[in-house]
């Protein structure tokens, strides 16, 4: 139990230090006098905002999540529920 629960910490605090740091530079980048940066860093973010979250959740379960080797040694029910003893 403790280590799911650290291992999800961990997760937690990489995505969260992992994202703000992409999202300050992204909006300093965006904010620059320099053209090709300024227009680079407006792409990327008109469209990460402009996709629905959704389909960003769906492509990142089925693209990324289903690449991944599967769960071994676990109780299944369903597709979504494991259980390790």
């Amino acid at each position: 139990f403790i280590v799911g629960l650290l291992n999800t910490a961990l997760v937690s605090v990489l995505g969260i230090i992992l994202a703000t740091a992409i999202g300050f530079t992204m909006g300093v980048a965006r904010l620059s006098t320099n053209w090709l940066v300024s227009r680079l860093a407006a792409v990327y973010i008109e469209t990460f905002r402009n996709i629905p979250l959704l389909l960003q959740i769906f492509f990142w379960y089925f693209a990324v999540l289903q690449a991944l080797p599967s769960a071994r040694q676990s109780l299944s029910l369903g597709e979504a529920i494991f259980l390790n003893v």
